[in-house]
């Protein structure tokens, strides 16, 4: 279980602190999915970040707790906490082209570890992509932000993680890519005993596909809920959100 509760994060400013989160608690079991929804600016990134201490501290402040494996990971050493990331914790970040070096190619990620060839070519089958030999080859900056995304994302799987952060993973690909995210998503939680938490804007890649949501708005997290119950929530702040991705999902429909 990765028990998380972060009392507040702050934002340093000319005029001093402004709170950016506040009171966010909850847990989360292996083998499950748990996403959280929220339109742009409300802090969703701010919050994935905070969980494993990965903010600048020269611009932010927090208080909290993360227990993971019996280890408050907001409390260890910043070469500690690099190394537990590196054998537990993999994050696939919203823009994955600039998550990479460009100046060093593709394959230099994957050979930095003894992953076998066959599972790295099922992967990349998997999500229909050229040869790994062709793509290693390749600086960050010689492919399409989706295909980097696919990539970014084979990476954090071969690592098998037991804690994966997703960071708006659907920008930048096709429906069909969607889906196979999705599916191996799925699988991956519970060949792995795993648990990942996902942070979008896309409530269709939400169906069908996480066990928990919640909503973030005003720095307030919403408990954590099954999707079918997500809907039948009070929540005003929700409603409008559902709303307004109803609208824009019908709008993008008549401009196509």
């Amino acid at each position: 279980m990765i028990q998380i509760n972060i009392k507040s994060v702050c934002l340093f400013e000319q005029a001093g602190k402004r709170i950016l989160l506040r009171n966010v608690a909850f847990a989360m079991e292996e083998q499950n999915i748990y996403t959280i929804l929220g339109k742009n600016g409300e802090g969703k990134s701010t919050l994935l970040k905070s969980v494993t201490n990965l903010l600048d501290e020269n611009v932010f402040s927090s208080e909290g707790s993360v227990e993971f494996e019996g280890v408050d990971l907001l409390l260890l050493s910043q070469n500690r906490l690099a190394e537990f990331r590196k054998a537990k914790i993999q994050y696939v970040l919203q823009d994955p082209v600039n998550s990479f070096d460009p100046l060093k190619k593709i394959g230099y990620y994957f050979n930095l570890y003894s992953f076998e060839e066959n599972e790295i070519k099922k992967e990349f089958d998997f999500f229909n992509l050229p040869e790994p030999t062709k793509i290693f080859q390749l600086y960050p900056y010689e492919v399409s932000g989706g295909m980097a995304q696919r990539i970014a994302l084979i990476l954090a799987l071969l690592k098998k993680p037991k804690f994966l952060l997703l960071d708006e993973p659907t920008s930048g690909i096709d429906n069909e890519t969607i889906f196979l995210t999705k599916e191996r998503l799925k699988k991956f939680v519970l060949q792995n005993n795993a648990a990942i938490l996902v942070i979008t804007q896309d409530l269709s890649f939400a169906e069908n596909f996480t066990d928990f949501i919640s909503y973030l708005d005003g720095g307030n997290l919403s408990e954590f809920v099954s999707f079918k119950d997500f809907f039948d929530v009070e929540s005003g702040s929700i409603k409008n959100f559902l709303n307004a991705y109803k609208q824009l999902n019908s709008e993008t429909v008549i401009n196509r």
